[in-house]
């Protein structure tokens, strides 16, 4: 039980809810809900953007956010990064809603937003710097052919390894896998982004190679999420969820191969 409450302590809280049912009517009870935080990555000292998420993994997050947006182009070009908790001022209770992640990195200053463009990022909402407009896109150079029993296989395997979706809902999970379908990392937020920056952070430090590897998301495959995959160099992704026309036919353009709606043995 004390397990328990730590785990949901971390990405979900509890609240005192009314619920309703047409069959039995009101009933007064303690849900749990997910947690939402405001976690604000500072680089060389200036503020770049505030991101809503899961207050898990934010290291992983941090690292994979600023390599897919093109602020640093390596994991080794960070010198220093460090997590601060600090006062929220007027929301709720102190250090009850916010965290910031001060990262000191060796690139080009002018990469760097200053405060007056700080940029919020919600949970529904991808972003796409200049900065990967400007340099365009790599075309994934991976070959990798991996049997559809496979494919099939990853939905059940990611869904019985959510730990905090089972107790709680309300969160997106991607999951990491090698070419023979084995489970490498499962990253859960309230963003679908978010969960693909954890994974991109966790093979940059662990330094994964990228062309052996297939990325399972819960999340709607749009544009901004094929440009992460790009910059990850990921041959595969797989959803069982939609995948727009502009994703598509952009992978198609970078030779990344999407599935889509893979689920329930489809």
């Amino acid at each position: 039980m004390e397990k328990l409450e730590s785990r949901i302590s971390k990405l979900g809280k509890k609240i005192k809810i009314e619920k309703i049912k047409a069959s039995s009517g009101k009933a007064d009870l303690i849900d749990i809900i997910p947690f939402e935080l405001l976690l604000t990555i500072s680089l060389n000292g200036n503020a770049i953007s505030i991101i809503s998420c899961s207050p898990a993994s934010l290291i992983e997050l941090t690292v994979g956010y600023l390599v897919n947006n093109s602020y640093i182009e390596n994991y080794s070009d960070i010198e220093l990064l460090k997590i601060c908790r600090h006062d929220t001022g007027k929301i709720i209770s102190r250090n009850d809603l916010s965290s910031r992640i001060e990262v000191t990195a060796a690139i080009n200053k002018d990469k760097i937003r200053h405060s007056d463009s700080l940029r919020f990022i919600s949970l529904e909402c991808g972003s796409i710097d200049d900065f990967i407009f400007e340099k365009g896109l790599k075309k994934i150079k991976s070959n990798l052919m991996v049997p559809s029993d496979i494919i099939l296989n990853l939905n059940m395997e990611t869904v019985s390894k959510q730990r905090y979706k089972k107790e709680f809902g309300g969160l997106h999970s991607a999951a990491l896998f090698n070419k023979d379908g084995n489970l490498l990392n499962l990253a859960e937020d309230i963003g679908r982004h978010n969960c693909i920056d954890k994974i991109a952070g966790y093979m940059l430090i662990k330094k994964l190679p990228p062309e052996d590897k297939i990325i399972f998301t819960t999340g709607r495959l749009c544009i901004d999420v094929i440009y992460k995959i790009c910059r990850m160099q990921i041959p595969i992704i797989v959803t069982n969820s939609s995948v727009t026309f502009s994703a598509a036919a952009l992978a198609k353009k970078i030779n990344l191969t999407v599935i889509g709606y893979a689920r329930s043995g489809r």
